[in-house]
């Protein structure tokens, strides 16, 4: 587990744009700016030592459909700031393109759910450079973009691979993601204290209170937070978050 609770400010690209969507439907967006490298420059200015970086498109379609806007970050900001990526990542052809184009971790969801074989007989060379999406619709993981449901439960998935593959599991409570209406921190703990990986909670952050909640759960097993449209609504900035977290320490 990492030493630090980490904070993972949150760039969704749609279209070649930064936007962020209300409850995974991508006909609700709200777009913030033109420029994702525009963003990912704001928040490294801002103290991020990580980004969390979707291909929305990519997500709903399985294949890299935003990958100009992204490599121009990734090559931009390479050794400035670690990256993690998502949306679309099915096969190993696909992580290796991610993970060599300065990448720290890959994140599979769909594929996670479909072809569980994929983490599971993976070399060594990919360990601790996987995080496992679960995004959590009435308790059982959706796919596809939030898209298609399932009928399996997070727990349950993530009790199929070894621990030791997984650097992190993502969190996200789709009736709370995009809303601003708090993170479901229950459901989020309960799920930590289910399984041996660190968890990053995610979904409907509002206030830097919730964090400092967060923060406090570490020893539960909560490494870390998405913040994404909070920070685009100035309902706190990266710096507030991250001086608080630090005074937690």
């Amino acid at each position: 587990m990492n030493k630090n609770f980490t904070l993972y400010p949150a760039i969704d690209i749609k279209n070649g744009k930064c936007v962020r969507l209300l409850f995974g439907d991508m006909n609700k967006e709200t777009i913030y700016g033109d420029n994702p490298l525009d963003q990912a420059m704001w928040f490294l200015d801002q103290g991020a030592e990580w980004l969390h970086i979707v291909d929305l498109d990519g997500a709903v379609r399985g294949e890299n459909i935003n990958k100009i806007a992204i490599l121009k970050i990734l090559k931009k900001l390479q050794n400035k700031i670690k990256v993690q990526i998502g949306g679309g990542i099915r096969d190993l052809d696909q992580m290796d393109y991610w993970l060599q184009n300065y990448v720290d971790r890959v994140i599979l969801g769909t594929a996670a759910l479909e072809n569980p074989d994929l983490i599971i007989n993976l070399d060594k060379k990919y360990f601790k450079k996987i995080v496992i999406g679960t995004d959590v619709r009435n308790g059982m993981i959706a796919s596809h973009g939030w898209k298609t449901q399932s009928k399996v439960k997070a727990v349950d998935l993530i009790k199929k691979f070894n621990p030791d593959i997984i650097d992190s599991i993502i969190y996200t409570d789709i009736s709370r993601d995009g809303s601003l209406k708090g993170v479901n921190l229950k459901q989020t703990l309960n799920f930590a204290k289910s399984i041996l990986s660190p968890v990053i909670a995610s979904g409907g952050i509002f206030s830097l209170n919730e964090i400092l909640q967060l923060r406090k759960e570490f020893s539960n097993g909560i490494e870390g937070v998405i913040i994404g449209r909070a920070l685009y609504d100035k309902k706190f900035t990266f710096t507030e978050a991250l001086n608080l977290i630090k005074k937690e320490l």
